[in-house]
């Protein structure tokens, strides 16, 4: 081996390791040192644990302290008595004069002097960027001065609306179905299908070709009206009731079988 190379079981390589146990150093300074840096970090260790607990008990101490009243023994008290201060009255000549001192707030975390505020000042603007998704969801206007009961009866009128459009749909699907089985190409009622999505230079070129005959746009329904159209058309045409979900043999049968006409009766 060359005078150049360095052993690797030479104390060189132990000189750069914080976290060697003292026992497998065979060089006494080393280990002397190691057991001397274990030691230091140890005590600072106990040292910032007995600083926190002193500082919990002082900050009780200094609580309880502030909350029992001055003594009469006190320099200040006696200072304020030959001003002709008596225990228990105000300070000043106003009716409303203080009669308690200023509350302070011990500041035990490292935080700056402004975080608490800020902190404060964030989660109130949190909360009303909540209300005021909250709202649009519902459909309320920020600036409407809105009851729990108004927003319930919104919240409520949304759920119906999602209901009433959600069986719309069912029913349309289902028409389409018994119509095409009995071999029926066009819908009576242009909402009795579900919409087709349709080409938009298609119908752009419908609508300039002046051959092309547009049709009449039909009276529009609310939805609640093309449910009861629907079930209506379903009932009549196929004895078939969608509240039921059931497809009777003739009219007598639905008739006489079937609760009624409306999900309330179902």
């Amino acid at each position: 081996m060359s005078d150049e190379e360095e052993d690797y079981m030479s104390d060189k390589f132990l000189v750069g390791l914080q976290d060697v146990r003292p026992s497998l150093v065979h060089n006494r300074g080393r280990k002397r040192q190691i057991e001397v840096e274990s030691k230091k970090d140890e005590l600072k260790k106990r040292q910032r644990e007995t600083a926190a607990s002193s500082g919990n008990v002082d900050n009780v101490r200094l609580q309880q302290s502030l909350n029992k009243p001055i003594s009469a023994d006190n320099k200040g008290f006696q200072l304020l008595a030959k001003m002709g201060y008596k225990a228990g009255s105000g300070l000043g000549i106003t009716s409303d004069a203080r009669t308690e001192p200023v509350g302070i707030t011990i500041k035990s975390g490292r935080g700056g002097l402004g975080r608490e505020a800020a902190v404060a000042e964030l989660a109130l603007k949190r909360q009303k960027l909540r209300r005021a998704h909250l709202l649009n969801k519902a459909g309320i206007k920020s600036d409407e001065e809105v009851s729990t009961e108004a927003y319930r009866r919104r919240a409520t009128h949304k759920a119906e609306e999602r209901k009433l459009q959600y069986d719309i749909k069912r029913c349309q699907q289902t028409c389409e179905s018994l119509d095409l089985k009995s071999a029926i190409t066009e819908p009576d009622l242009d909402f009795f299908w579900p919409p087709k999505p349709k080409d938009e230079d298609e119908s752009q070129s419908d609508a300039d070709d002046p051959e092309v005959e547009v049709p009449p746009k039909q009276e529009p329904y609310s939805p609640s009206e093309q449910l009861e159209l629907l079930t209506g058309y379903l009932r009549t045409a196929y004895c078939f009731c969608y509240w039921c979900g059931t497809h009777y043999d003739d009219a007598e049968d639905l008739g006489s079988n079937c609760p009624g006409l409306t999900r309330d009766e179902h």
